[in-house]
């Protein structure tokens, strides 16, 4: 779980999301992380720095099975040769305002039960992933969005569960899926971005286990969200007061990329 707790991977585990644009990852972790460009290269057209965006959804739709669905870079797509203004900053930022309005309006009229889009990112802004205790995990994008559960099997097993979620019509929705797709951890099978993390997985296990390995320092603005659980986790076997309990666990909701935090435990 806790190699999900944080961004900060993306850079090595995920290159090719940070070479699409570099101004999502390096606005949130900086240079010093491997930042590979200007957050928007002024060297480009806004055609260009547009396209680009699109690529990124692009990769985040194929890499994670519909994290962002199909029927929304399909959306996208139409707004390629839109006109936007000419500073390439303005233009991104009035093409994804113009993207999710579009997104609302034709799904809506599709009979999906969708939220306005633009006044949801006012009045009720995501984390890149939205993490709830004690194992569950929700990568919302526009109307569809990517979930993970992670329960344990044994001391160095787990079950992981990836579910891809969407709206459908009404009338209109898939039967219910009742039996499972089990897959080994490696398998070619998995989408590309989780098959990424999984094959690093195994290494940090033996790491960890390694003579050598004393101790473990986190990145204390950014990966505060795993000493934050840990700490929660004691406090729950420790049995502390459930008043307690609950205000820590609220705010670890929202830590995603998070600081390490006092939780009054």
């Amino acid at each position: 779980m806790e190699a999900f707790m944080e961004g900060y991977h993306v850079m090595k585990t995920h290159p090719q999301l940070q070479r699409t644009v570099p101004i999502l990852y390096n606005s949130r972790y900086g240079m010093d992380t491997g930042g590979i460009g200007a957050a928007v290269d002024p060297s480009l057209s806004v055609a260009e720095n547009i396209f680009a965006q699109y690529q990124h959804l692009e990769l985040l739709s194929k890499g994670m099975a519909g994290m962002v669905h199909e029927k929304e870079l399909a959306i996208a797509g139409q707004l390629l040769d839109m006109p936007l203004p000419d500073d390439p900053a303005q233009a991104v930022q009035a093409w994804y305002h113009s993207l999710q309005a579009q997104i609302t309006k034709q799904l809506r009229a599709a009979g999906e039960d969708v939220p306005d889009l633009n006044a949801v990112c006012e009045s009720h802004p995501l984390n890149a992933v939205e993490f709830l205790f004690p194992n569950y995990f929700l990568l919302p994008f526009f109307t569809s969005m990517s979930s993970y559960r992670i329960r344990p099997l044994g001391p160095e097993s787990c079950l992981f569960e990836i579910w891809s979620l969407t709206q459908h019509p009404k009338g209109k929705e898939p039967a219910p899926v009742m039996n499972p797709t089990k897959l080994p951890y490696d398998s070619s099978d998995f989408p590309m971005i989780p098959r990424q993390d999984y094959s690093n997985i195994p290494l940090q296990q033996k790491g960890l286990h390694s003579q050598g390995f004393e101790f473990m320092r986190l990145a204390k603005s950014i990966e505060g969200l795993i000493s934050n659980y840990q700490r929660l986790i004691d406090g729950y076997i420790k049995r502390l007061p459930a008043e307690r309990l609950a205000k820590a666990t609220h705010k670890l909701g929202g830590n995603f990329d998070g600081a390490i935090e006092d939780l009054g435990l």
